[in-house]
């Protein structure tokens, strides 16, 4: 049985770490370093919920289990690559893809639930991947063109044996036969895995579950009956690695949670051959192209501290397009941008916690909070004082760290999330 760690990630540049712990420790929250990943923390101290604080609800911080952390980690894809992540919801592994791959980088979500498709968007809203773009599929069955993907994450639905301190009855609901049809699922979609990986492209396959059949039986599958070759992957600092339950599976990873969170499997398999992924070329996004140069916005929002891509409208709101999903998603793929804000009658409203519209250096009109307590009394509904010219919203930044945007009445500074 693991020890029940509760652990989180800062979601920020280095430079703003300190910032990030000082508005936790205002807050009388303590916590450690964790060794295997540099924004990785334990929680040790919790006076409320930390889900509550001021860095989770600007999304300057997410909660993860340690082990969930892993499967992007040791996919690694470098700054600027696009990647497919095929069972993405609530998306914590997606959003951390998405702080891998940078501002230039991509990633796609898949998701077949609409609860949970609707649950994985408000993540990606609230730490503001706005490099991603999400789908509504069962990704077995996703319409997207042979060889198109050098990069997949795979954390297909599993039994969830791992999860036992969390949910101490997957193992009871999820034994002997009732597992077949997640076995089969799990085939099916290392099937479209290799059907969607360019050759030498490279895919990590995982799941919180301690189950044999649903790990390393599937790496078997992947290898003899797909044609998937495994790579090793590296042991990470802190963990607890137990050994491979099959023979000549060196190099797959077998968290047992002695260490600290989730029992958890995780197996790199590449694809044989090297060639650049195809690129259909045909997309055909959803929505009318805009251009917000064109409307009303705050003087507060800069665009182009967005990355490189084109802004829709879509049933009123706007939505950004990133340049590598017009490039390589097919015209015959039902995808969605990022929200960004609101557009109604030629006027655009940024989103509240839309940090990435903001410039760098706050302006004139910005709210700069230097005291962590202002902004715990903001978010309570108690108004700031603000210079009498402008109109909101206006830049809201926690030193020279980027928050996102606050209202303004007359003479006052007012926090609306709406």
């Amino acid at each position: 049985m693991s020890t029940d760690l509760r652990t989180f990630r800062l979601v920020c540049a280095p430079r703003n770490v300190e910032k990030v712990e000082e508005l936790l420790r205002a807050q009388g929250f303590e916590f450690r370093p964790e060794p295997f990943y540099s924004m990785a923390r334990i929680l040790e101290k919790e006076p409320f919920p930390l889900g509550e604080s001021v860095a989770s609800r600007f999304g300057r911080i997410y909660i993860q289990d340690r082990s969930s952390m892993l499967p992007p980690l040791m996919l690694a894809p470098n700054e600027g690559d696009s990647v497919l992540d095929m069972c993405a919801a609530p998306g914590s592994k997606t959003g951390l893809l998405a702080r891998l791959v940078g501002r230039d980088g991509f990633v796609l979500a898949s998701e077949p639930s609409s609860d949970r498709l609707s649950l994985l968007r408000q993540n990606l809203r609230k730490v503001q991947a706005v490099n991603t773009a999400t789908v509504h599929y069962e990704s077995q069955k996703l319409p997207l063109p042979p060889s198109s993907w050098k990069i997949i994450q795979l954390d297909p639905p599993c039994s969830g044996w791992g999860t036992l301190n969390k949910n101490p009855k997957a193992m009871e609901v999820w034994k002997d036969e009732k597992t077949i049809p997640l076995v089969n699922l799990q085939r099916k979609l290392l099937k479209k895995a290799y059907e969607l990986l360019a050759p030498g492209g490279r895919l990590v396959y995982s799941t919180c579950t301690t189950n044999v059949q649903e790990n390393e039986e599937q790496t078997r599958f992947a290898i003899e009956e797909l044609g998937f070759e495994l790579f090793s992957l590296p042991h990470p600092e802190g963990f607890t690695i137990a050994d491979p339950l099959l023979p000549d599976m060196d190099g797959v990873l077998r968290v047992d949670g002695s260490g600290g969170g989730q029992g958890f499997y995780l197996c790199g398999l590449h694809k044989p051959g090297n060639a650049e992924a195809q690129i259909p070329g045909t997309c055909n996004p959803p929505g009318k192209k805009v251009n917000l140069k064109e409307t009303e916005f705050p003087g507060s929002v800069e665009l182009s501290s967005l990355p490189e891509g084109d802004i829709y409208e879509f049933k009123g709101k706007a939505m950004f397009m990133n340049r590598h999903a017009l490039k390589i998603l097919p015209a015959e793929l039902r995808w969605q941008g990022f929200p960004i804000g609101k557009l109604n009658r030629g006027r655009f409203r940024p989103d509240p916690f839309g940090r990435c519209l903001l410039p760098q250096e706050p302006d004139n009109a910005a709210l700069v909070i230097e005291k962590p307590q202002d902004i715990i009394n903001l978010l309570s509904g108690q108004s700031l004082p603000a210079p009498a010219k402008g109109k909101g919203p206006a830049g809201l930044y926690y030193k020279d760290m980027l928050l996102g945007f606050t209202g303004k009445k007359g003479t006052r500074y007012v926090w609306t999330d709406k």
